[in-house]
């Protein structure tokens, strides 16, 4: 009995011990490094620089005058912007994300070149008060196609919602044009993360549209990349640059023209989750 007991001993102590690779199906998966929330709201600081080219035409036969807002208009050309978001993440593997921004921006100048915009034309000398203001909301769906301990990514399908304001006026001659436009832009993407350890990770997301239909062509990229650390569960702080770009050339008859903006720079953020 002495020597089953011995034998037994030794052939369990040299048997090896399961791995967390090895693990059969049924068995708990190891947690990941960085704990799964429910709910999160994040709120960031963009230091944008900003580029913008318009070109508001009478008529698809006459071209108005392409004019880049920063420099002919006097328009900031950067600008400190707050952002927002907020995501749900009801399973192991989908998120939905509601996001927004605004950039509004007015300059009084003084053109020194004809300007053509829309059916109303600037002279040279004259005092221009220009406002130029764009919104963006977008909602996002995803879903995770790789999940380990340290990795996640997602492909994900949203919808951003563009609103371009537009004004300028000379007061002298009581000369005064408006364009609003409003455009939903469907979006598809792929984001995710990679994780150090417990408190470091790093992410990425991108998302793309490029469309033709009817008679305007447009393209729109939204972009990010950070380094995070997690101060505890709950708190996390990110440091990193967003790129965003969106290009519209209308040939619509009843609102022809250009409009290119960028926007880049670097963005900080702190997220609170649950």
């Amino acid at each position: 009995m002495t020597l089953a007991l011995s034998l037994f001993s030794v052939a369990h102590a040299a048997a090896p011990k399961p791995t967390n690779d090895k693990l059969p199906d049924w068995a708990p998966q190891p947690k990941p490094h960085v704990m799964e929330d429910r709910f999160r709201v994040e709120v960031m600081t963009l230091n944008a620089g900003v580029d913008t080219d318009i070109r508001v035409d009478p008529t698809l036969a006459t071209q108005g005058t392409l004019i880049n807002a920063e420099d002919d208009l006097g328009l900031d050309d950067s600008k400190l912007l707050p952002l927002a978001e907020i995501t749900l993440l009801p399973g192991e593997r989908h998120l939905i994300r509601l996001s927004g921004f605004s950039l509004r921006r007015s300059a009084r100048t003084v053109i020194d070149r004809t300007i053509v915009f829309d059916d109303q034309t600037y002279r040279p000398g004259e005092r221009v008060d220009s406002t130029l203001n764009f919104t963006s909301v977008g909602l996002t769906y995803g879903y995770s196609v790789a999940k380990t301990q340290r990795v996640d990514v997602a492909l994900t399908f949203g919808v951003q919602v563009v609103e371009v304001d537009a004004n300028a006026v000379v007061r002298s001659r009581v000369v005064r044009e408006s364009e609003t436009a409003v455009t939903p832009l469907p979006l598809v993407g792929i984001e995710g993360r990679f994780d150090f350890n417990e408190r470091w990770s790093v992410e990425a997301r991108a998302q793309y549209l490029s469309v033709e239909f009817d008679e305007i062509d447009g393209s729109v990229l939204d972009a990010r990349v950070a380094l995070t650390w997690r101060m505890n569960p709950y708190l996390v702080f990110g440091l990193g640059y967003r790129n965003f770009h969106v290009e519209v050339d209308s040939r619509d008859i009843d609102d022809p023209g250009i409009f290119d903006m960028k926007m880049a720079g670097p963005l900080f953020f702190m997220r609170a989750s649950l």
